[in-house]
């Protein structure tokens, strides 16, 4: 059995939609999660903010989500000639008008209590997978596959950590056995991923594209031969393509090193996709639609070895934050109230370099609350340097190239790094430098680093 995971770019139009039929097509009944139409959850998310101030515009933009999946499904069943057309349409028009229903409802009670809450917010950022893949669904019927819709919330169970939620992996162990009755029965069953529900039945979220996090979980809960991820790059590259031009993929990747080049800014995956897929030892490939025959990049146990690095990725907004002690807390007890502060408001650290004085951390936000901002103040001196960017070098074997150093380094010797950490044990080399220098500095290190190994 294979879990295949189709993202935004594939759901984009009726083309694309009929290039992933004719890959699901090439397997004996796969499992399939899909993400929402592309630009799909962007755009709820926008109309729920945009509902607490202007009602009537919140209103228009989900008209043109309504009329695009409208347009889809019409354009994609014009080219077909199953004998159940016309129903597979009706039931479409149906399904899309009751989500766009859902959509407004909620939209209006924004609109009067002029607040957003993060559980309305999970509730409309799934709007867009409930679309997706019921239809998809239906036009897989359409298309000659025996396809069926399953609901998320009947198996992605979660707590209520909403935004953000974690998955309950007991009750999914449990909850997965609908997709084996439906697999067993012949079907072909497709499931929108990124969203869940709490044991209440309220509908949760687990992280901005967490469709890959769905398929992992699944998969490992099902003990799925492969777990796929297709999206429009032919794998995961050295450094993302659209940058860095010299860009190659990389054939293979430890878990370890995928899960940091999520962490760490690559796009391709959710930074939580490779932890299910671990613990079960199940592959997973990150694969092209565009070039299905291109074998892609196949993540999997064990660490690889023989190379300086394997990818180059950043992070564009930084904020670098420093805190000096002010003698009051002995040292490691400094330590310890700086990360506690941090673990309390939910702030991620990305590196990070101390002494028993003073500690440095790269974060994506700005310590904004004033309130939190007076805590640190209370253990030491607090300085924010903004305008950041963290460069990150993963899979970094320093024995196995011992000049790496001095040729990243003199990569960078016309820039001035803010922050320089290194994990042995994550095989990471993390670089702080100003936002303006970023772009320049990432083609420096990956043409000294990529092209001269």
């Amino acid at each position: 059995m294979n879990v295949l995971k189709f993202g935004g770019t594939s759901m984009g139009d009726e083309h694309t939609w009929r290039q992933v039929l004719d890959i699901i097509r090439l397997y004996e009944q796969p499992i399939i999660v899909v993400s929402a139409t592309a630009r799909t959850t962007r755009q709820l998310i926008a109309v729920a903010e945009m509902a607490k101030k202007d009602l009537g515009q919140a209103l228009t933009l989900s008209q043109s989500i309504k009329e695009r999946h409208q347009k889809l499904v019409e354009n994609f069943l014009t080219d077909t000639n199953h004998p159940k057309r016309e129903e597979i349409k009706q039931a479409c028009t149906e399904w899309i008008c009751k989500c766009i229903n859902k959509l407004e409802q909620k939209i209006k009670e924004i609109a009067t209590q002029e607040s957003l809450s993060l559980q309305t917010k999970d509730f409309i950022a799934s709007i867009g997978e409930q679309l997706s893949a019921y239809l998809f669904a239906q036009c897989g019927q359409a298309y000659g596959l025996q396809t069926c819709w399953v609901d998320a919330r009947k198996i992605i169970k979660t707590d209520a950590d909403f935004g953000q939620a974690n998955p309950n992996l007991q009750t999914i162990d449990e909850t997965v056995y609908l997709l084996r009755e439906k697999h067993e029965e012949g079907y072909i069953p497709i499931m929108g991923g990124f969203y869940g529900e709490t044991g209440n039945g309220e509908i949760t979220t687990l992280g901005f594209e967490g469709s890959d996090y769905s398929a992992s979980l699944i998969g490992a809960a099902l003990q799925a031969e492969t777990i796929e991820i297709w999206t429009d790059v032919s794998g995961i590259y050295t450094c993302d393509p659209h940058v860095v031009k010299q860009a190659r993929p990389i054939p293979e990747l430890s878990f370890q090193e995928a899960t940091e080049l999520a962490y760490f800014g690559a796009k391709v995956l959710h930074p939580s996709t490779m932890k299910p897929a671990a613990g079960a030892h199940i592959p997973v490939f990150v694969k092209n639609i565009f070039e299905p025959e291109h074998p892609g990049t196949k993540i999997h146990d064990g660490q690889l070895t023989g190379s300086w690095a394997k990818a180059i990725t950043y992070l564009k907004d930084v904020t670098i934050l420093t805190v000096t002690s002010n003698g009051a807390l002995k040292g490691h007890q400094f330590l310890a109230a700086f990360f506690e502060k941090l673990h309390n408001n939910h702030i991620a650290v990305n590196a990070v370099t101390t002494t028993e004085a003073s500690v440095s951390v790269a974060l994506q936000t700005e310590v904004k609350d004033q309130a939190l901002y007076r805590k640190f103040k209370k253990i030491g001196t607090v300085t924010e340097d903004k305008g950041q960017s963290l460069i990150s070098l993963v899979g970094c074997t320093f024995e196995a190239g011992k000049d790496i150093r001095d040729t990243v380094f003199a990569a960078i010797a016309e820039d001035s790094p803010s922050l320089i950490s290194y994990s042995k044990t994550k095989q990471n080399l993390n670089i702080a430098l100003s936002k303006t220098e970023l772009i320049p500095a990432v083609c420096r290190i990956h043409d000294a680093v990529f092209t001269k190994q």
